[in-house]
C-alpha cells in the first residue's frame, strides 16, 4: 500500500465517522431552562486555578480564558454552546445568553467560582508564586524589605485578578472572606520589616520585645478598619482590635511610639557595630 493509499483511507474514516455521527439534538427555548440548569453546574471549574495565558486578552473561545470573561456572558454563552454541541446537544446562543442574564443559579455559580480563584489567587502568591502584578512604586525587594507588605500584598491581589478582567467588587469580596489566610501573616511580615533586620554574615539583632510586635500589629489592624471598613463590614470579620475605643487608641500610639523608638535606638546601635565588624573584616582581608 502507498502512501496516498494510506491517505485516501484516513480520509474515507474521517467521511464515514461525519457520516455516523448523530445530528445534534435540538432543544427549543421554552424546554432549555432544564437543560442549562444542569449543564452550569458543571460549567464552571471546582478550584480557582488560572494561568498566564489570560493577561493576553484573548476573545478566542476556549475554555482556558474562561478566567478572563466571567463577566461576559455574550463570550461564555458561545462557550456553552459549542460544549453543549459536542455532547450533541443544540441550544442558540441567544437562548443561552438570555439564560446566563436571567439565571440565579449561573449568577450563584459564577459568583462561587470568582471567589475560588480570588482564594487560589492569595494561596499562590502566599507561597512564592511567580506572574502577579505588584502594585505602583513596588518591587520583588518590597516583599523583603517594605514595612507595608501587608498593604502591598492585598493590592496586588487586586491589581492582578482585575488585570486579566475579573469584577473588582468580588475580588474585594474574597479578599476579606479568605482575610485569616493571608492579612495576619503578613502583617507579622510588616512588623519583621521594620523591626527585625535581616544579618548576613554577622551577629544577628537580638529579637524584638513580643509585646512590641503585639502592639504594632494592634495598631495595624485597626488601621486597616479605618481605610477598608466598609468593605470589612460588607464581606469580613470585624475583629476587636478594630474596635479599640479613643481612650484606648491614644494609650496604645503612645506605648507604641515609645517601642518604636526603644527598638529603632537597638537597631541604630546594631548597625553601628555591624558596619565595625565589616570595615575591620574588610581591612583584614586587605592585608
Amino acid at each position: 500500500m502507498g502512501i496516498f493509499d494510506i491517505f485516501r483511507k484516513k480520509q474515507d474514516k474521517t467521511k464515514q465517522a461525519e457520516i455516523t455521527k448523530p445530528s445534534p439534538t435540538i432543544i427549543e427555548e421554552e424546554k432549555a431552562k432544564e437543560i442549562l440548569d444542569k449543564a452550569i453546574l458543571e460549567f464552571f471549574p471546582k478550584t480557582g486555578t488560572w494561568n498566564g495565558r489570560c493577561f493576553d486578552g484573548y476573545q478566542d473561545v476556549y475554555r482556558v480564558y474562561l478566567p478572563c470573561h466571567l463577566r461576559d456572558n455574550f463570550w461564555m454563552s458561545k462557550l456553552l454552546h459549542n460544549e453543549l454541541l459536542e455532547k450533541n446537544i443544540y441550544i442558540e446562543k441567544n437562548v443561552i445568553l438570555k439564560y446566563m442574564n436571567n439565571s440565579e443559579t449561573f449568577a450563584e455559580k459564577r459568583h462561587e467560582y470568582e471567589l475560588e480563584i480570588v482564594k487560589w489567587q492569595i494561596n499562590w502568591m502566599k507561597k512564592g508564586g511567580e506572574g502577579w502584578c505588584l502594585p505602583a512604586g513596588a518591587d520583588e525587594f518590597s516583599l523583603l524589605f517594605d514595612p507595608d507588605v501587608d498593604k502591598i500584598f492585598r493590592a496586588g491581589i487586586i491589581k492582578t485578578l482585575c488585570t486579566i478582567g475579573m469584577d473588582k467588587e468580588v475580588v474585594i469580596e474574597g479578599i476579606e472572606k479568605y482575610a485569616d489566610l493571608w492579612r495576619m501573616q503578613y502583617m507579622r511580615r510588616s512588623f519583621r520589616n521594620a523591626y527585625e533586620p535581616i544579618a548576613y554574615l554577622c551577629k544577628p539583632i537580638k529579637q524584638a520585645d513580643p509585646n512590641h510586635e503585639k502592639n504594632y500589629i494592634k495598631l495595624r489592624m485597626y488601621e486597616y478598619y479605618t481605610e477598608h471598613k466598609e468593605d470589612v463590614d460588607k464581606y469580613g470579620l470585624v475583629t476587636p482590635e478594630m474596635q479599640i475605643t479613643g481612650d484606648e487608641l491614644k494609650n496604645l500610639r503612645i506605648v507604641l511610639e515609645k517601642q518604636n523608638k526603644q527598638r529603632q535606638k537597638e537597631i541604630d546601635e546594631w548597625n553601628k557595630e555591624t558596619l565595625g565588624n565589616h570595615t575591620k573584616y574588610l581591612k583584614g582581608y586587605e592585608k
